[in-house]
């Protein structure tokens, strides 16, 4: 309780100071020295610094202590990226691997980590797993006040003349869009320049005396002009673009000898990548997803230090000798994250066989992109021979990822079949996040999914797809026949087959996805059947579940059962579903579209529900735990007459400004009986086409209060 009242009950305090504890040994006298630390009672500090943060920061090991600070020149709208942050901090020579047979990218992952574990980052929740992060606000100020006198991150209405005055400036972030970059040409030491949403950007002399610079770092500007000056920063380390208006990199990019990382990200205007990139025989992270970029210069395998590498083009110049940028990627044997698009552009599987996945034995993360036949209504645009259909099943069979793989997306593939290694999924045991979207002509789902040990996210999107079956859980024999009993054939990137030993129960202790966190099925036009008995036990840690625009008619007795950590169901557009219940451990529900949807019960622990546009449901029952729910209908006419006997704290509607008026008339409507019992409500009239009006009733029973805002224009509907 000590320390507790140190830390005056305050939960960011408490967070960060057991990221310390838990480093302590779990004795008396350990966590006494953490109460009686110097830190509680020195004067020298500011008043407006946490000394819980500040005592979190002295355990750290010097090398970390620089790493935290530097992720304080991110704004706080903006998501710290592991990604991103490692390499931030390979480029100021952060991290120090000598002593180290890991990379320099492990080692930084493992600083990220650690910094996790501390609380002083957070996980972004909308992100997977540890791949984002924020930084609480009272954290980002204790940090920023370390790093002052060196270090600054200028927001918008701060006095940039101020900040500017300060002698050997080393680190400078910048959201003030009134900022002249002319004023920079004075900061000589200048090492980390990061320009965030400024309209305009002009790069030209300005960069001529920042000799020093190592981190060139610009997001999301509107206009921006970057001259060959930029050339001319030999320790240019890290260089940035990513979402701007710039149309060309300038074409002596491959004389900065020392660059590493460049980042193109949704920079559209960009075409090509000039020549003399081949150069950069240091570049470790090339990112050029989202531009316009479709071909890669010969010789691009020459850049053999490469470990990250996003939006990877695949072309062919059917050139007399065949070349294909897929070959390329053979060498690049460091790799560690791909993607590759435009798959359906490969010649041949045999073309696709000379990227050589399957011999990447680092590579952890891999996205395999194809351009999505699916139209805007989810349904497959044009109809696909059957060489296309064989061509594209050729090209995916020789893309095979090495069994280290612990992330896999696959986006757009359109073949009517699954390759033969997609047949045998339970050897991918590394696996942890599977991804496959716009799978437009399958019909079935990869088989041995249920046995992989470590996966813990999976979505699809398979319009074809009628039935999901019992081998969603139990792997078919046909899947597995081809290795014979006991084992697998494990395609090594090619048709050769490498044989691996496989074992035959469901995942951990006979349980098929026993680490599944999350799943999701999407657009799955034709799916009306999940099959999965009581008696089959599986995905006991699934805790969300997606379901959206499918003809499923119910859920799946076996679900229910067994998924006993189940707290978030989100169904949307399940046409043909009438009812959800009996899920003992269910938490949140959201409900949108379902028009055949007719009860909600027996769900002891739901205690939040978002219902839109759910016609057909009459009933709420055996929901002991519910005290907050949203509702949303702006055709009906009236509210549902299942609220009168839900047992509610708060209550939000969105409906029709007509319905509106008739609960503002209270005990004069028929609609106010429904809902005064409920201890808070707040609704709001809206239309289709108008929502800038505002129009509202906030009520609270006890102590009363009652206020409607309406406007005239009700009395014309």
């Amino acid at each position: 309780m000590e320390i507790v009242k140190r830390c005056d009950c305050l939960p960011l305090a408490l967070k960060v100071l057991g990221g310390v504890l838990r480093r302590k040994s779990r004795t008396t006298d350990a966590w006494k020295d953490v109460s009686s630390h110097d830190t509680w009672s020195t004067a020298q500090l500011d008043e407006d610094i946490n000394k819980a943060v500040y005592l979190s920061y002295g355990d750290l090991p010097s090398h970390l202590k620089q790493c935290f600070v530097y992720c304080s020149l991110f704004p706080k709208d903006k998501l710290i990226r592991q990604g991103v942050i490692v390499q931030l901090w390979m480029a100021e020579g952060h991290i120090h691997n000598k002593l180290s047979t890991k990379s320099v990218e492990d080692l930084g992952t493992e600083y990220y980590k650690e910094l996790v574990s501390r609380n002083l980052l957070e996980p972004n929740k909308s992100s997977y797993g540890l791949s984002a992060c924020t930084m609480h606000d009272v954290v980002r100020s204790f940090a920023q006040y370390i790093m002052k006198g060196e270090g600054v991150l200028l927001n918008e209405g701060q006095d940039a003349n101020r900040a500017l005055s300060i002698p050997k400036l080393r680190h400078l972030s910048i959201t003030n869009k009134a900022v002249g970059l002319d004023t920079l040409q004075k900061q000589a030491s200048l090492r980390t320049l990061m320009l965030f949403g400024s309209t305009t950007v002009l790069l030209k002399d300005s960069l001529n005396k920042l000799s020093c610079l190592r981190v060139l770092y610009i997001n999301e500007a509107n206009k921006v002009e970057v001259s060959d000056s930029i050339c001319h920063l030999r320790h240019l380390r890290y260089l940035c673009l990513s979402r701007t208006s710039i149309s060309m990199i300038p074409r002596d990019i491959g004389d900065l000898n020392f660059l590493q990382a460049i980042d193109l990200c949704g920079c559209t205007n960009i075409s090509e990548l000039p020549s003399s990139i081949i150069k950069l025989r240091k570049l470790r992270s090339l990112n050029f997803r989202g531009t316009s970029i479709t071909s890669v210069p010969r010789g691009f395998k020459e850049l053999e230090d490469l470990v990250r590498m996003s939006g990877f083009p695949t072309h062919s110049d059917g050139s007399a000798d065949g070349w294909c940028s897929l070959q390329e990627l053979g060498p690049l044997l460091k790799l560690q994250l791909l993607e590759i698009s435009g798959l359906e552009k490969a010649p041949s599987g045999s073309m696709a066989a000379k990227a050589m996945l399957s011999s990447k034995h680092h590579l952890t993360d891999l996205f395999l992109i194809f351009t999505s036949r699916l139209g805007e209504n989810g349904e497959l645009q044009d109809d696909i021979s059957e060489e296309e259909h064989e061509r594209i099943e050729d090209v995916l069979a020789n893309l095979c990822p090495p069994t280290c793989t612990e992330i896999l997306d696959i986006k757009g593939y359109f073949a009517r079949g699954l390759p033969q290694w997609m047949s045998t999924m339970s050897a991918f045991g590394s696996l942890r996040r599977l991804v496959l979207d716009d799978y437009a002509c399958c019909t079935q789902l990869p088989n041995g999914l249920g046995q992989l040990p470590f996966l813990d996210y999976f979505w699809m999107r398979a319009p074809s797809v009628q039935c999901i079956g019992h081998d969603f859980l139990i792997p078919s024999l046909g899947g597995e026949a081809a290795g014979g009993k006991g084992e697998v054939q494990v395609p090594t990137g090619t048709r050769n087959n490498k044989r691996q030993p496989h074992h035959t129960s469901h995942g951990a202790g006979g349980v098929a996805f026993p680490k599944l966190r999350e799943l999701g099925f999407v657009g799955m036009l034709g799916w009306t059947e999940w099959e999965w008995e009581q008696h089959v036990p599986a995905m006991p840690t699934l805790e969300k579940l997606l379901i959206d625009n499918c003809k499923l008619q119910r859920l799946p007795a076996g679900l229910a059962q067994h998924a006993c950590r189940l707290r978030e169901l989100e169904l949307i557009n399940v046409l043909h579903l009438v009812s959800v219940e009996n899920f003992p451990s269910l938490v949140k529900l959201w409900s949108h579209d379902n028009p055949m949807l007719e009860g909600i019960s027996n769900n002891p622990s739901l205690q939040w529900m978002d219902i839109s546009s759910c016609r057909a449901l009459k009933e709420l029952d055996g929901l002991p735990s519910l005290r907050s729910l949203e509702w949303w209908d702006l055709d009906a006419e009236a509210l549902p007459e299942y609220l009168r006997e839900a047992k509610l704290n708060k209550l939000r509607v969105d409906c029709s400004p007509k319905l509106l008026k008739l609960i503002s008339l209270q005990d004069n409507s028929s609609e106010w009986g429904k809902i005064r019992h409920v201890q808070q409500v707040k609704a709001y009239g809206k239309r289709f086409t108008d929502d800038s009006i505002d129009r509202h009733i906030f009520y609270t029973k006890e102590p009363y209060s009652f206020e409607a805002i309406m406007d005239e224009s009700i009395d014309e509907d």
